[in-house]
């Protein structure tokens, strides 16, 4: 089963063990796979059969921040380094991290309000309330060394409305609880990140729970000062995780772990302990000192073994890798012949290249001050930020967690994209196909004219010709496309409990399409990626139908899980722009696969990051500015979502 790690209780968060797809329970290989009901893991990293959905790390365990470890830290060459080391950009379809779609979790309906004071209610346990916030540690002291600076300003007005003057209020936890009013609740309206910086009215409300007293915040809601702090110099404000970036195509830069093994560190280690956790470093002057052979891009395709069916597109030579005369990494596959004699059995990480590696992600973690865990490869971190320290290049990844940049690969976004509806334009073609292409159509026969790409997307007229029993449609920039060579939208009739005004989504699992409705007006459609089917019930992971609401929203939120059967396990931090309708099941952005237009995923709703956004943004209940999670209320019901086939 998926680990869960600290996330939001907001509406009664699932029990730790509790995998996107499955009810809660122990942790335990599964032969299922699907974010809703099936426990499937987002189109999982490597290609590898995957054992469930990728499952969001939401425990009601209280976030643990990482274990600081003090220690000589040498300036590095941030500046001369900065921006090289981002490994390969690979084409989207490359990395398809097999059929991991990313469902998210199986939370029970939400709970009653819990209310009263802290001591009262086992200093805050039973409400879901992360730890008090630690003072900054060692890894803060690190980034401002190296020169990291806070360079994101505060957001506090929607598009077009009135700037605000302040002040502001800094958030200090992981998940920093939002609550509808002046007191504690198991019921949370929102969250906000580390780091987030939002419109506050400085008049807290004290009360016996929270003596630093609850902050109202412009755009509504209530944050405990216990959790929070009007002082934006505070070194846990400054270097927080770095608001998502809500313009660009996805909110944060992701980057694929291209070899077992690769730490992920609670902080930067000093040479000597890079030598010592990273044994495939050689020291300079070693005999067997070579430079590092960076995998071609034809092994990095390879080592990915996209899912049966999915396209791999092109991908870029690498170009050399940013290291230093100090640390110099060699083969990725290479082993410390020295260890050997040591250890009568090498780390998993260390065994022969093509021997399978069994482990569980629990067997991943480390934690002894310096290194928190290991990736297996295909793992994905959602980078935070990029900087130079004792000569390496490294990312600070959004868990507060710090990854070598020389072990990593930057892919290529997905540039599928549908399209807007409207003046009279009701439905869309979008070609799936390799090789289409526009049609003109005559009384005789119709005649082939110019190629057009895949994922192509163009509004229709309605109007069909059948020419020799093949179905030609008319585009509203005249000319025709082949029935065999595209998908179209055709969505059902506007469900009860919808008003003639509201908003709701419409997904055909048979077309792969989604239009989004405003009453019976569509206004965007685009190519959806639903859960595979097989008659093989350990492989059938069908994308449930029905009408749903929107029950939460997260603007990323970490999934990962074990394998089944000897699989390795899978994680993908931060999947953006989640949206759960119905258990684990959710609509969510894919980067890791470019295959839209085809069955896929888990059980999810894959769309491209584009897409994804923007309904993100469309849909109700609305992310206030500064939020990155948002949960539904009776006042403020999530949009409908009808899934039919």
């Amino acid at each position: 089963m998926a680990r869960q790690a600290s996330q939001p209780p907001g509406r009664a968060p699932s029990r730790p063990g509790t995998r996107p797809g499955h009810e809660a329970g122990p942790r335990r290989p599964h032969a299922h796979g699907g974010p809703a009901g099936r426990g499937s893991r987002p189109d999982a990293p490597e290609g590898r059969a995957t054992g469930g959905e990728a499952s969001p790390r939401n425990a009601r365990t209280p976030a643990r921040g990482p274990r600081q470890a003090s220690g000589p830290a040498r300036p590095g060459r941030a500046s001369a380094l900065v921006g090289a080391g981002v490994g390969v950009l690979l084409g989207a379809g490359a990395i398809v991290v097999a059929s991991h779609t990313s469902a998210c979790r199986a939370d029970p309906p939400p709970g009653a309000s819990i209310e009263g004071d802290l001591a009262a209610a086992g200093g805050g346990a039973e409400l879901g309330l992360p730890p008090p916030p630690a003072p900054a540690g060692d890894l803060d002291k690190q980034l401002e060394q190296a020169g990291v600076k806070d360079d994101t300003p505060p957001v506090a007005s929607a598009a077009g409305e009135q700037p605000y003057g302040g002040p502001w209020l800094g958030a200090l936890a992981d998940k920093t609880p939002v609550y509808e009013t002046a007191r504690f609740s198991s019921q949370w309206q929102g969250y906000l990140r580390k780091g987030a910086k939002v419109a506050v009215i400085d008049k807290p409300i004290r009360t016996a729970a929270c003596r630093q007293g609850f902050y109202p915040l412009v755009g509504g809601g209530y944050v405990c000062g216990k959790y929070a702090t009007l002082d934006l110099g505070d070194a846990r404000v400054r270097l927080g995780i770095r608001a998502p970036n809500l313009d660009a195509a996805l909110p944060y830069r992701y980057a694929y772990n291209n070899a077992h093994g690769t730490p992920l560190y609670q902080v930067v280690p000093t040479p000597e302990q890079m030598y010592a956790y990273e044994p495939y470093l050689k020291k300079p002057g070693a005999k067997d000192d070579k430079p590092p052979k960076e995998p071609s891009s034809a092994e990095v395709v390879a080592s990915a073994a996209p899912d049966a069916g999915a396209d791999p597109l092109p991908v870029a030579s690498a170009p050399e890798p940013a290291t230093s005369r100090e640390v110099v990494p060699a083969a990725v596959d290479a082993t410390d012949a020295g260890l050997a004699e040591e250890e009568p059995e090498k780390p998993w990480w260390q065994k022969p290249k093509g021997e399978q590696v069994n482990v569980t992600l629990k067997d991943l973690d480390e934690h002894d001050g310096v290194i928190a865990k290991r990736m297996v490869k295909g793992f994905f971190i959602a980078i935070d930020r990029t900087f130079g320290l004792n000569s390496r290049i490294w990312y600070k990844s959004t868990s507060g967690l710090v990854a070598p940049a020389d072990r990593m690969i930057i892919p290529k976004t997905p540039e599928t994209r549908g399209i807007v509806l409207g003046g009279g334009v009701k439905a869309a073609g979008f070609v799936v196909a390799q090789r289409a292409h526009k049609y003109a159509v005559d009384a005789k026969r119709p005649k082939r004219g110019d190629k057009l790409p895949r994922h192509f997307a163009v509004g229709l007229t309605g109007r069909t010709e059948l020419y020799d029993k093949t179905r030609y449609r008319e585009t509203v920039d005249g000319y025709w496309l082949k029935d065999d060579e595209i998908t179209y939208t055709e969505p059902g009739e506007r469900p009860g409990g919808v008003g003639p005004a509201e908003k709701w989504i419409d997904v055909n699992l048979s077309k792969k399409t989604l239009v989004a409705f405003e009453g019976d007006t569509p206004a965007y459609a685009a190519l959806v990626s639903p859960g595979k089917r097989s008659s093989d019930k350990r492989k059938d992971h069908r994308t449930k139908t029905g009408s749903f609401r929107i029950r939460e929203k997260h603007v990323a939120i970490t999934m990962d899980g074990d394998g089944i059967a000897g699989d390795a396990p899978y994680s993908i931090e931060d999947v953006p722009y989640v949206e759960y309708y119905d258990g684990s099941y959710a609509l969510h952005a894919a980067f890791w696969h470019d295959n839209f237009g085809r069955e896929q995923s888990h059980g999810c709703v894959n769309l491209a990051p584009e897409d994804a956004k923007h309904i993100f943004m469309w849909t109700d209940p609305a992310l206030p500015p500064g939020w990155h999670g948002v949960w539904a209320t009776g006042a403020r019901p999530g949009s409908m979502v009808v899934i039919h086939e």
